[in-house]
């Protein structure tokens, strides 16, 4: 009975955003079936805050093995949003897109890409954030930016065979220039043209010190009956609750990951998990941030 409702769903549209602290997020959006459905995500997850909606209406979603199983009553249009799991080593920050067709990345200047995407479709600039569109499986590396923010400059090169011609691809260079910056993308007329030089990407840029994954305030509700909260905590998840609440319902994380002597990006992927589930409040003060324990775990 489960294999006859299993049914296959279209192909996501799929746009993965790198926030100005480095966070990561994924947003799909496809076309669901009555029934259950299931859906390959583009990166692995924090499985904490996925998210599925159906028509404006929460779904009930269970994630195994890189896809997520959710039962739609109708069938329509669906939204899946989630947190990537993101690995820091060296204060470079990379994680993998598994997903193998089209990925549309957003990107804004506070961000270093440290390598483009191999198979690139386009490149764009849209409110400032650089957004390239590509065909994974790739592994995304970055870093955050610290001190002025400047436009980044972007040199991408894609050329192709002409089986009519001995002379090799024509290609097409289009340079635009803008009040903070250049860029320059020399692409292939054909399309399905190949990434031939690596982009080099934000050059002369020093990295004294790697920002931490900066405080954002992510109100977003979460609340819907006959969703249990509690079942997803785990033991360090209530660990940071009970420093919280010991050190009088606020803290500083400075002050928080001192005290448990976690890593700066382990507690923030756990702080930004207890935001999504309504148990912290995460306040700006300058340029740290004030935890606030706003309900206790059951």
């Amino acid at each position: 009975m489960l294999a006859i409702l299993l049914l296959a769903s279209q192909p996501a549209t799929v746009l993965i955003t790198i926030d100005s602290s480095g966070v990561v997020e994924a947003h799909l959006r496809l076309n669901v079936v009555e029934g259950l459905n299931e859906v390959r995500l583009p990166a692995e997850p924090i499985p904490e805050t996925i998210e599925v909606k159906v028509r404006g209406e929460y779904a009930v979603a269970i994630y195994e093995n890189q896809s997520i199983y959710f039962f739609s009553p109708i069938a329509g249009e669906a939204e899946i949003t989630y947190l990537v799991n993101v690995s820091a080593r060296d204060s470079i920050f990379s994680f993998s897109i598994v997903y193998e067709n089209l990925t549309r990345l957003r990107v804004p200047p506070q961000i270093v890409l440290l390598a483009v995407p191999r198979n690139i479709e386009r490149m764009e600039y849209a409110e400032g954030d650089l957004v390239i569109e590509f065909y994974g499986p790739e592994v995304i590396e970055y870093a955050v930016k610290t001190g002025a923010i400047a436009r980044p400059t972007i040199t991408a090169t894609l050329t192709t065979e002409e089986a009519t011609t001995t002379t090799g691809a024509e290609t097409l260079l289009r340079t635009t220039t803008q009040a903070t910056g250049t860029q320059t993308f020399e692409v292939a007329e054909r399309p399905g043209a190949q990434l031939i030089d690596q982009a080099i990407i934000i050059g002369a840029i020093a990295l004294p010190a790697i920002a931490v994954l900066a405080a954002i305030i992510y109100s977003r509700s979460r609340r819907r009956e006959g969703f249990a909260e509690d079942w997803s905590l785990t033991k360090l998840d209530r660990m940071i609750l009970e420093a919280i609440e010991n050190a009088g319902g606020s803290i500083l994380q400075g002050d928080l990951q001192a005290a448990l002597g976690l890593p700066k990006t382990t507690l923030w992927r756990h702080v930004r998990k207890l935001g999504k589930l309504g148990y912290l409040e995460i306040v700006k003060e300058g340029s740290l941030n004030r935890l606030i324990l706003v309900r206790r775990p059951s």
